[in-house]
């Protein structure tokens, strides 16, 4: 057995640009890091950032779970399987926070990766073939009037799929987004209402809707209009009521839900979200990853995730401004607008300088 030291961290500042949908008016961000240390040097990163207002848990609440685990050593097996390691870790400190449990996949999993030399999608999934994912673009604003200039600047420089927050105006948002359809025909264009339109209107604007043809609408209406909107023809997809599992069970059981969105910072980290990609197949849904404006670890793990799953839409993993409080920092498995497959150790991250410098 090797035994594993823990250090906490934290990270926290400002935001100097806004952030849209469910983090709108979040001015500061905060962020736990997790370091699992043998003696030898061998580090495994992993990050608990709950979005306050949308996480299930909170800094506080993850950051005095994650430092329990200083009390004493994880031990580990290095020559056991990854889920036995990951089983075994968490019977001997059990974790109840969504994002305290993810970091501490995440640390675990990025040492076993630098301790073989194998990528974290391989140490997750083994060796088989991946092909590259790409990413979709979040236009960073709410103003409707902004958007198709806004869009057609994001695909000048290079997007090919693009997601808007919708839900504060409908019928200023739907003109907009008929624009943004006119003027690109073909361009995979996916809309999140993080459950902020009423359902009447939802349904007095389905039509409307329905001819922009839009890849998805994710969490368009409050948890108890769910049976209401299952009967309008829109492409709906799954967020933050994945948190629920029996009524998300149900709704995917309705056959109405083309695609759940997967955010193991939320879910509880990334076997909660294999297993949820998993139930959603059964029941003909996609899937794909995407991201609580988390920070660099958080994001590379997810990363990581959409290569092992080899999603078929657009991973949620652009930039964003919470990404500017962190030191300046590459991810191996992100290419531009692409996740890609790559042989570097781990989560494939590396720091200009040390995050909690």
């Amino acid at each position: 057995m090797t035994d594993l030291h823990a250090q906490i961290d934290l990270l926290e500042g400002g935001l100097s640009d806004a952030l849209v949908g469910g983090a709108e008016g979040v001015a500061k961000r905060s962020f736990a890091v997790l370091r699992l240390m043998r003696s030898d040097g061998t580090t495994g990163l992993g990050e608990a950032s709950p979005l306050p207002g949308y996480s299930p848990d909170s800094i506080a609440e993850v950051a005095d779970e994650l430092q329990r685990l200083t009390h004493e050593p994880v031990l580990v097996d290095p020559l056991a399987s990854p889920l036995e390691i990951l089983v075994g870790a968490f019977a001997a400190h059990p974790l109840h926070q969504a994002s305290s449990r993810f970091a501490l996949e995440t640390a675990l999993l990025d040492w076993l990766g630098h301790t073989r030399q194998e990528p974290m999608h391989r140490v997750l999934g083994g060796d088989a073939e991946r092909r590259a994912v790409p990413i979709a673009d979040l236009v960073m604003t709410s103003e409707p009037s902004v958007w198709p200039a806004t869009t057609d600047e994001l695909l000048a420089d290079g997007a090919t799929h693009v997601k808007l927050k919708i839900g504060a105006d409908l019928d200023r948002e739907i003109e907009a987004l008929r624009a943004v359809r006119k003027a690109h025909p073909t361009l995979p264009l996916r809309l999140d209402a993080n459950r902020r339109i009423p359902v009447a209107v939802l349904r007095q604007h389905a039509a409307a809707l329905e001819a922009l043809e839009l890849e998805l609408i994710e969490e368009p209406v409050a948890p108890e209009d769910w049976p209401i909107a299952l009967g309008l023809p829109l492409p709906f997809a799954l967020d933050e009521t994945l948190q629920d599992e029996g009524l998300s069970q149900r709704l995917l059981g309705s056959g109405r839900i083309v695609a759940v969105v997967l955010k193991p910072a939320v879910l509880g980290g990334l076997r909660a979200s294999l297993e949820i990609a998993e139930r959603a197949a059964a029941h003909g849904a996609r899937y794909l990853v995407s991201h609580t404006f988390d920070g660099p670890i958080a994001r590379a793990a997810t990363a990581e995730l959409a290569l092992v799953l080899q999603t078929e839409l657009a991973a949620g993993l652009g930039e964003h401004p919470a990404l500017g409080l962190w030191p300046p920092h590459r991810i191996a498995a992100i290419r531009e607008r692409q996740i890609v497959p790559h042989e570097a150790p781990g989560l494939g991250l590396r720091f200009e300088e040390d995050p909690d410098a």
